[in-house]
């Protein structure tokens, strides 16, 4: 017998707020636009409601329940979500990411920002394992944090990158060369500065583990650090200076842009070279 999921507790509850909304809509027959319409918001709001990349305040989930003539059962959920901590931090989340014009990040891993397709679907099939869901669902949540890297003026990224990052094999060879390679290239992009940590340096030896530091112009800069399911959202401005200062510190350590895509191009030529009798391979 295959053991149970491990789910977000938080992300499943609001999945389920999208859940019901999106079945009250389909009930009346109507689109997305027409909901908006109906509850004077965005289709692409509802959108990122039922699809749980959006916690709808409480006026807003009001606002559809008057629409759709639901008696209370969205308000009522959503107070629900109100009453849990854990719901409150995933609002922090998303509204930080989406609204951030900067980011400062560290990773043992590519960085989800910086991942194609394929490295992606390998990544997230490799976890579920441990943190549950549907690997399709995991995909399409995916591709709609990222969309906020390819508008037309996209934020700013600059990311230290820890060597080991490249020897991590996800998937198999032919999928690591394709990452690697569509790494450099991104790395050329004037909002991307790429920076790779090596084995070897007179830095700091330990691994610093993964961070991100976004900034949002006028307003004071948060951190986000990996801490198993959920994640930490750190706002103390002086816990957040410290970690700014952490940051600086690497990266004025780690390899400059030139010599990390050298590094990277070596790593390819070295470890995930082409076979030779695969003539597609780039």
């Amino acid at each position: 017998m295959p053991a149970p999921k491990r789910l977000d507790p938080a992300r499943d509850r609001v999945a389920k707020f999208g859940a019901l909304l999106r079945e009250l809509r389909l009930a009346k027959g109507w689109s997305q636009a027409k909901l908006g319409r109906k509850a004077l918001m965005s289709n692409s709001l509802v959108s990122k409601i039922e699809t749980g990349d959006y916690v709808a305040t409480r006026e807003q989930a009001r606002g559809l329940d008057d629409a759709l003539d639901a008696r209370g059962r969205l308000w009522k959920m959503r107070d629900e979500l109100d009453d849990n901590p854990d719901a409150k931090w995933v609002q922090k989340a998303f509204t930080f990411e989406t609204r951030a014009v900067a980011f400062q990040h560290t990773a043992g891993l590519i960085p989800a920002q910086l991942q194609n397709a394929e490295y992606t679907r390998e990544v997230i099939k490799r976890n579920l394992p441990y943190y549950g869901g549907d690997l399709e669902d995991k995909i399409r949540h995916r591709e709609r944090r990222m969309a906020n890297f390819r508008k037309p003026n996209p934020p700013e990224f600059s990311v230290v990158l820890e060597e080991a990052a490249l020897h991590t094999t996800i998937g198999d060879q032919g999928v690591m060369r394709r990452q690697l390679l569509d790494l450099i290239e991104l790395s050329r992009q004037a909002n991307i500065d790429l920076r790779i940590r090596p084995f070897e340096g007179e830095g700091y030896i330990e691994s610093i583990g993964e961070m991100t530091i976004m900034y949002f112009g006028s307003r004071d800069p948060v951190v986000y650090r990996t801490a198993g399911v959920r994640g930490l959202l750190i706002t103390n401005q002086q816990i957040v200076r410290d970690h700014i200062g952490v940051y600086d510190r690497l990266h004025a350590d780690a390899l400059d842009p030139e010599a990390s895509r050298a590094l990277i191009r070596k790593v390819v030529e070295e470890n995930y070279p082409c076979a030779p009798s695969d003539l597609t391979c780039r």
